[in-house]
């Protein structure tokens, strides 16, 4: 798996750094678009349990676009629409900014290349791209090494929701589903 998005990332980036301009999107973290090859195997080793087959890590390559709050819902759609017209299938949309059980505020979605190849794009507002980027990519990785209801895991969680709060919501996230 790791292999073939390798060898895809390049023809992809180009495709998403086209779509990016075409939709009137920012792009951001960049430098994140492959994920290391140490990252992808302790995900699998985290997720899938020793002799599992049937994984597919879904952000070994994996992209922002950004736009303000007032635009973003418009240009999410107008995004999606330009990719399934160039032949990318969205398979998977999960629009955290509706969850109420996660403080992590943005739109992922799972898209499919004509060749099949598997990427993830978040959709963000340049205050929730920094939010998640800093401050909570901190506090998310020392949680997630806490155990699940330990004292310290619920205080950095609470931490997370205090922080993501303060983002004001986009203006029609809603019809994002």
């Amino acid at each position: 798996c790791y292999n073939r998005a390798a060898k895809y990332e390049p023809k992809i980036t180009r495709q998403v750094r086209a779509m990016a301009k075409r939709a009137g999107m920012d792009m951001a973290g960049m430098e994140n678009r492959i994920k290391s090859r140490n990252s992808y195997l302790k995900k699998i080793q985290r997720k899938y349990g020793p002799g599992f087959q049937g994984y597919e890590v879904k952000d070994i390559l994996r992209y922002t676009y950004t736009a303000p709050a007032e635009e973003l819902a418009e240009k999410v759609l107008k995004t999606m629409e330009l990719y399934l017209e160039s032949g990318y299938d969205t398979v998977e949309i999960k629009n955290y900014w509706l969850d109420r059980q996660s403080p992590y505020k943005g739109i992922n979605t799972t898209l499919r290349s004509p060749e099949g190849q598997i990427f993830e794009l978040q959709y963000h507002t340049p205050e929730s791209f920094s939010l998640k980027d800093v401050e909570m990519h901190t506090l998310y990785e020392k949680a997630r090494l806490q155990d699940k209801n330990s004292e310290e895991r619920l205080k950095l969680e609470d931490e997370m929701f205090s922080l993501s709060d303060k983002l004001i919501p986009p203006k029609g996230i809603e019809r994002l589903k």
